[in-house]
Parts: C-alpha cells; structure tokens; sequence
C-alpha cells in the first residue's frame, strides 16, 4: 500500500521567545513494516534544521536552533510512504529493555487485578496472547479526551477507565510486559484527517507484530510510524526549550491517504 501524508506542527507563544532549540520528529524512517518512497519539508526556519538519527530504533529527529525573537515555529513535513510490507522481521530485533517496565508503564494494583484476571487465558501462543491482550486493553478503558495528560501513566489511565491512544497504548504496554512479550510503543499517523495516533508493535515469532488498542485492531494498512519507544516519553514527537516568559501551545494536524 502507498500512502501520501502531510503533517503539521506550529508552536505558537504568547509573547517573543529566542534561544529556541527544539527536537522533532516530523519524517518517518526506513523501518520494519514501512519503506519511505520520498519526503518534503516547509518551515518557517530561516535555514532547514538538521536530520539526525537517534536510538535504537531508527527515529528521524530534524534538530535546530532559532535565536532570533519569534513568537511561532512552523513545520510541515509530506511524503509518500509504501506500507504493509513483508519486511517486519528484524531490521532491529528485540532488544532486553524493551520488556522491562518504564514510568508511564510500571503495573501498579489496577493492572495488576487486570492482569490476574486474564492471565490464566493465556495459551502460550505469542500471537494469539498478544491479541487477548490488546482486546482486554480496549475493553478496559472508554475513549475520553481531556481526563488524561502526557504525564498520565497506565495505571492512573486503568484506575479511572478513561483515556486516548497514548493511554490504550500504556494499558497495553504494561500487559504485554507482565507477559515477557518485548513491546514497543509507536507515534505516528493513520488513515484520514485529523491528529496524531500511537499504538503498539510486539515482537511476535521473531518480527514485529503492530496493534492498535484504540481501535482494537492490527495496525496494518495506512499506518505510518514518526517514532518508537519504550512509552510516550521515548517517542514523544516534539520536546524543546527556549528562553522568554511565555506561554507556548503546539498545535498539530495530519492527512493521511492511500494512493494506491
């Protein structure tokens, strides 16, 4: 499947910042399930900010810095992205640490009840567990905006049964963990118009299986990874600092399409 998609991100601040660096991840990368077919980037930056990547997984970060006064920060990266492909296996495989448990995702009691109460269904068919697991996720929790923060571990999110894909995806890295099933957590874009989307890929059999508990389904198709990690504070999308006293708001859009 071939994918065309435009992202958008714009800060805005209440007041003229300067000594703005930032870090974003804008551009998907040459990973397993997704081969980048071409990419552009408009920006309000006087010069392009620099490509790098980072961690272990491959994450495209455009890094810069501004230090002339400005009060926004424009970026819009667009490409086209072929999906679905059977290339999943180990471009980077299954590192140790990806099953040990992180601050947004460490069991606390209510994933714990969960977890005694849907263990003794596991068969011990990876594949099969990854999947109980992903629809006990999606039906432990309503999809609610605004109760949850970027900061909401899955623990807070399971306790009060509400949340947003970051939180299903927290619910359902905290799980597959307690399994000893390698997890890791995606940022990215999918199907149509509107924000940014996370999920999850388990190492499933030696590759990596992508799910979506938001919508309880395989994240397959028009699907395009920005970042992975081992929770939303390794893949988060943007993070920066400036100097000025002000309020900042980042504002974000995405159209994903298939194309053929």
């Amino acid at each position: 499947m071939k994918c065309r998609f435009t992202f958008t991100t714009a800060y805005r601040f209440s007041a003229p910042v300067s000594g703005h660096v930032f870090h974003i991840r804008a551009f998907p990368s040459d990973t397993p399930g997704q081969r980048v077919l071409e990419t552009h980037l408009t920006t309000s930056l006087p010069q392009p900010p620099a490509s790098v990547f980072d961690s272990v997984c491959g994450n495209l970060t455009l890094t810069g810095r501004m230090d002339e006064p400005h009060d926004e920060l424009f970026f819009e990266s667009s490409g086209i992205v072929r999906t679905c492909l059977d290339d999943n296996r180990s471009d980077y495989p299954a590192a140790p640490y990806f099953v040990y448990p992180t601050r947004l995702t460490t069991p606390g009691p209510s994933i714990v009840n969960l977890w005694e109460r849907i263990k003794g269904t596991l068969t011990g068919d990876v594949q099969a567990d990854a999947l109980l697991l992903m629809h006990a996720a999606h039906a432990s929790l309503v999809y609610m905006p605004g109760v949850t923060n970027v900061g909401t571990t899955a623990e807070q999110a399971l306790s009060c049964g509400k949340g947003v894909c970051q939180d299903y995806s927290h619910v359902l890295l905290s799980l597959l963990r307690l399994a000893s099933v390698p997890s890791l957590y995606v940022a990215g874009l999918m199907a149509g118009e509107g924000a940014t989307h996370a999920w999850v890929q388990a190492w499933v059999n030696n590759r990596w299986t992508a799910l979506d508990p938001t919508h309880d389904c395989l994240a397959q198709g028009a699907y395009i990874a920005l970042a992975r990690g081992c929770d939303f504070e390794d893949a988060a999308l943007e993070r920066g600092i400036f100097l000025g006293s002000a309020r900042q708001s980042v504002q974000s859009s995405a159209v994903v399409e298939v194309v053929e």
